[in-house]
C-alpha cells in the first residue's frame, strides 16, 4: 500500500478542522511556554532586542556588539533550550497521536508519559545526527573555499559549489529517511529510529513532495501570523518596546510591557499550533498511508 503525497500533506488542516479545540489546547500549550519564557527572562529579552536593534542601527558592527548580542541570546537557551525540547516533544507525540490514535483525544492528546519520553530520545536523536553531519560537511566545504582562497584557483571555488550541493542534498535525504521515526514511535509504543529508513524506501520523491508542500502551508500561515502580529503591535506596541527597557530588572519590564508581551504571546501561540499541525501531521498520514504495505 502506498499514499498520495498530496493528501497527505493537507492533513494538519484535517485535523485542525475535525477537532478546533483541539488546536486551542496546542496553542495553550505553547502559551504557557511563551508567557514562561518571559515570566522567568524579560529582562534577558531586553537585552537581546536592546542589542539586536543596536547592530541595525550600526553600518560597520564590532565585534563587541555581535559578542553582546551572542551572549544575550546564549544566557536565555541555556534554560530555555530544554524547556523547549520537552514541550516539542510532549507536541510531536499530540499531534502523531490524533492522526494514529484518533479515539486518544482527552487533553488534546497531550500525554505525559513514555510515549512522550521516546519522541524525546527520537527527536534528540535525529538532532544529533543531522547536527554532526552537517557540522562535518559545513567543515569540508569551507575547508576546500579556504583551499581556493589560499590558491586563487577558480576550480577550487567550483570544486567548493559543488560539494555544498552535495553536502544540501545528503542532508535532505538523510532527513526524509529519518521522517517517520516520530510516527512509527507512537504507533509501535517503542523507541523506532533506524526502521524509518526500511519505511521510506521508494518513498523518497514523494515524501519529499509532501515535505515541501507542507512547508509551503507553513510559510503561508506564518505569513498570515506576520500580517495579523503587524496589526496588533500597532495597538500594543509589541515586543520591540523591550529595546528601551534594557537593565531593568525582569519584575519591571513585565509591569511596563505586560500588555505587549501577553498579545504578542497569544498571537504566536495560535500561530504556532496551527503551524505544527500543518508541518508534523502530514509525516503521521504518510506512516499511516505506508504501514501496511
Amino acid at each position: 500500500m502506498s499514499f498520495s503525497a498530496t493528501d497527505a500533506a493537507f492533513e494538519g488542516f484535517r485535523v485542525v478542522r475535525r477537532h478546533p479545540v483541539t488546536a486551542l489546547i496546542w496553542g495553550l500549550a505553547y502559551l504557557v511556554l511563551y508567557v514562561a519564557t518571559f515570566g522567568l527572562g524579560a529582562g534577558q529579552w531586553a537585552a537581546i532586542m536592546a542589542s539586536a536593534q543596536t547592530l541595525e542601527q550600526s553600518s560597520n558592527p564590532s565585534p563587541e556588539e555581535m559578542m553582546a548580542l551572542g551572549q544575550a541570546y546564549m544566557g536565555l537557551l541555556v534554560w530555555l533550550a530544554p524547556l523547549g525540547l520537552v514541550i516539542g516533544a510532549v507536541l510531536s507525540a499530540a499531534v502523531a497521536r490524533s492522526v494514529l490514535r484518533p479515539a486518544e483525544n482527552a487533553w488534546g492528546y497531550l500525554r505525559l508519559g513514555m510515549d512522550e519520553v521516546r519522541v524525546f530520545a527520537v527527536t534528540l536523536a535525529i538532532g544529533v545526527i543531522v547536527g554532526l553531519l552537517c557540522g562535518v560537511l559545513s567543515a569540508i566545504v569551507v575547508a576546500v573555499f579556504g583551499l581556493g582562497v589560499a590558491s586563487g584557483q577558480a576550480v577550487m571555488y567550483l570544486l567548493a559549489l559543488i560539494l555544498g550541493l552535495a553536502a544540501a542534498a545528503l542532508v535532505i535525504w538523510l532527513s526524509i529517511k529519518l521522517c517517520l521515526a516520530v510516527p512509527m514511535t507512537i504507533d509501535r509504543r517503542k523507541f523506532t529510529l533506524f526502521e524509518s529508513f526500511k519505511a521510506t524506501n521508494g518513498q523518497f520523491w514523494p515524501l519529499l513532495g509532501m515535505a515541501i508542500i507542507a512547508v509551503i502551508m507553513s510559510l503561508i500561515v506564518s505569513i498570515l501570523g506576520t500580517i495579523i502580529s503587524a496589526g496588533t503591535d500597532l495597538a500594543t506596541g509589541g515586543i520591540s518596546v523591550l529595546a528601551g527597557m534594557d537593565g531593568l530588572s525582569t519584575l519591571d519590564v513585565l509591569a511596563r510591557a505586560w500588555p505587549a508581551i501577553l498579545v504578542w504571546s497569544v498571537v504566536n501561540a495560535l500561530m504556532s499550533a496551527l503551524q505544527l499541525a500543518v508541518l508534523y501531521a502530514p509525516f503521521s498520514a504518510a506512516w499511516q498511508g505506508l504501514r501496511d504495505r
